[in-house]
């Protein structure tokens, strides 16, 4: 069989296209430090009871009077990948025009006038899951279990955020400072005791961990370039009510910008998934390099294609 030139061209374009993608899919099946992630079908502890509160202080470069408010809706592109708010207090706070959270009441916000700075506390705290649901946070570039006969237990994964979206959504609202402290409480469900490690279930990026109880343990390999607070911990089998048996408590603070960082726009990636549904993990921003989908392959096969065409894909 001959072929032509053309023909011979096109085929390998393709080939190389083919692996390209291969590779790149390959490569996000790790986490920032090159650890494979083995996707679980559930989980036997549960996150619930995770309140949240945020000090924040926003300046308005800006010549106008700007608003901005709390959002009461967590979530990635799939409904049951959501975690929802209730606003418990928001001193200052108005209600605003427009509400972007409809389903979980009015939306509240704080004006700030032309130069003004403004410091304001809020706290948030989960309802359905994650609140009095127990949910789990799985890893979004988990894979399944092809491998005998030992695999790596990696525990319960967490999400991540940047504190500074708001100069991405609104340049005239400079972030000076944020510093958030979460709490929540990890449940056995097994009736049989369990061991392994969980991760603050809500991590911002950039940022400092400042205070843990119990102490917490900094994990780097999972987002890169944050210190994500990890437990080993374990937990008696659950009898069916929740004691301090089968349940432990945690609090972790972190502040943002780190020392001498300055600040840095964010992407806004999260990560959060429903339990026993490891599917339904999904990024909420183009992938980048804390999301390990490596986009500069992407590029590389559309050049060796030589059609002029750029590939661009987005999770959201």
């Amino acid at each position: 069989m001959n072929l032509s030139k053309n023909t011979i061209i096109i085929i390998i374009s393709l080939f190389a296209i083919i692996g390209a993608f291969t590779f790149a899919d390959s490569l996000s099946t790790v986490s920032a430090d090159n650890s494979t992630w083995i996707a679980y079908n559930t989980s036997n502890v549960g996150l619930a009871g995770l309140v949240a509160t945020i000090t924040v202080t926003i300046k308005n470069t800006g010549s106008i009077p700007e608003y901005f408010k709390i959002s009461q809706i967590y979530t990635g592109s799939l409904l049951n990948g959501t975690i929802n708010w209730t606003v418990t207090n928001h001193p200052g706070a108005q209600e605003m025009i427009d509400n972007v959270n409809s389903a979980s009441g009015p939306d509240w916000g704080w004006q700030i006038a032309p130069g003004q700075t403004k410091t304001v506390s809020f706290t948030v705290t989960a309802n359905g899951a994650m609140g009095d649901i127990p949910y789990y946070i799985t890893n979004a570039n988990a894979v399944p279990n092809t491998y005998d006969f030992l695999i790596p237990d990696m525990g319960l994964a967490a999400s991540w955020f940047q504190p500074d979206e708001i100069q991405t959504l609104n340049p005239n609202l400079q972030l000076k400072s944020w510093c958030g402290t979460f709490n929540f409480i990890a449940i056995n469900g097994a009736d049989y005791p369990v061991s392994g490690m969980i991760r603050g279930p809500i991590i911002p990026t950039d940022s400092k961990l400042i205070a843990s109880d119990p102490t917490a343990f900094q994990d780097t390999g999972l987002v890169a370039g944050t210190g994500v607070a990890a437990w080993n911990i374990t937990l008696g089998k659950f009898d069916g009510d929740i004691d301090p048996s089968d349940s432990e408590s945690f609090k972790y603070t972190y502040e943002w910008p780190l020392p001498n960082n300055g600040s840095v726009l964010g992407t806004g990636s999260s990560v959060f998934a429903a339990a026993g549904n490891p599917t339904n993990n999904t990024t909420t921003t183009v992938p980048n390099q804390n999301t390990g989908i490596p986009l500069g392959l992407f590029g590389l096969a559309a050049a060796m294609v030589g059609a002029g065409v750029a590939y661009a894909k987005f999770l959201r």
